[in-house]
């Protein structure tokens, strides 16, 4: 698993949560894409749904289960949830702090 790995993952993924309610005419996912905040591209229903969606594709695609809403994310001065970039270095960060560096390949620019 490494980070251009996940952000290719999670793009696709939002990607088609946008087909799915007939936004991907009028948006595009992207590394940049914002999952929270004023410019958000998803309601908080939606992201629900697309934490939800990474959570289970990590664990069927990669072999690492996480619960991405945690105490840790949600006390952050900066949420892991601002892109899907931030994201994916968040996974990354949990992964390797679960031992699973044999997974993780860091490729954070942080």
């Amino acid at each position: 698993m490494n980070r251009d790995d996940l952000i290719q993952m999670m793009v696709k993924l939002l990607q088609a949560s946008f087909e799915e309610h007939g936004a991907a005419e009028m948006l595009k996912a992207a590394p940049d894409s914002p999952l929270v905040g004023a410019e958000a591209v998803v309601s908080s229903m939606a992201l629900v749904a697309f934490i939800t969606d990474v959570e289970s594709t990590v664990t069927q695609d990669f072999g690492f289960e996480t619960t991405l809403v945690n105490e840790k994310a949600l006390s952050r001065k900066n949420s892991p949830f601002r892109s899907i970039a931030t994201l994916a270095d968040y996974i990354l960060e949990l992964a390797a702090e679960a031992g699973r560096s044999e997974t993780v390949s860091k490729e954070i620019n942080a």
